[in-house]
């Protein structure tokens, strides 16, 4: 793709963005010793600055899904890394989120991470990870909600991968909802791998949240073909999933 400088000035402004909305929150907690509220203030500020700079709009269909039920767990299809800001974007306050061990390293997304208590978990290593999965179950349990994408990776465009059985055990666990989120088109505005944006306006679809609270472990395959079936229909008949 062509070099265009000003593409890649709003990248780089929306990575600074978050930046700011770091600063903000890190201060905030530290001035009020609640990091949970410096995380709140970080996410309303860091992601809508981001967005902004970045020249993208969200198109959402299904928005009072996001609160009918909290906590709940936000289940949404990874397209890319812009996924980030667009879930904090609509959840607000009060979430978490799981991420590989990897990223806690990132010089953006560590920091973030940290300030929201992210888990930053190691699939190599199934123990050690189901450890670091534990006090998200209790967040759930004490009212903060978690944002995941089961897939693990990112799919991109129209495609979506198999979903791990972790965030659906931790649905059973802290007995919450799954709220299902279809992102249609992120992977276009950003490519899987990029860290150029491009302007544009990116369609999401809340769909309504999915019960849990009589699933159990013997029956946790079938809550996530559940899921996973309404993401698939979602992303393959978006007028669908638009009128939700």
């Amino acid at each position: 793709m062509r070099y265009n400088p000003v593409r890649f000035a709003r990248s780089a402004a929306a990575i600074g963005s978050l930046g700011v909305g770091f600063a903000a929150g890190a201060t905030a907690a530290a001035v009020n010793g609640n990091r949970r509220s410096g995380s709140n203030l970080m996410s309303v500020i860091g992601t809508e600055l981001a967005l902004a700079a970045a020249g993208v709009n969200l198109n959402v269909y299904g928005e009072a899904n996001l609160w009918e039920q909290r906590p709940a767990i936000f289940a949404f299809n990874h397209q890319s890394q812009l996924d980030m800001p667009i879930m904090g974007a609509l959840l607000r306050k009060d979430f978490t989120g799981v991420a590989k061990r990897s990223l806690k390293a990132n010089p953006v997304f560590g920091p973030v991470g940290y300030l929201a208590d992210v888990a930053f978990i190691d699939r190599s290593d199934p123990k050690a990870a189901q450890d670091a999965l534990k006090p998200v179950v209790e967040a759930l349990r004490e009212g903060t909600s978690l944002a995941v994408a089961p897939e693990g990776t990112r799919s991109g465009p129209g495609v979506l991968l198999p979903f791990k059985k972790g965030p659906f055990h931790m649905a059973i666990q802290g007995q919450v909802p799954m709220v299902p989120v279809v992102i249609r088109n992120a992977g276009e505005i950003m490519r899987p791998h990029s860290y150029l944006i491009t302007p544009g306006t990116v369609d999401v679809a809340v769909l309504p949240p999915v019960e849990t609270s009589s699933w159990s472990g013997d029956t946790v395959d079938e809550l996530r073909g559940a899921v996973r079936a309404l993401l698939v229909g979602g992303l393959a008949n978006w007028a669908s999933a638009s009128s939700t």
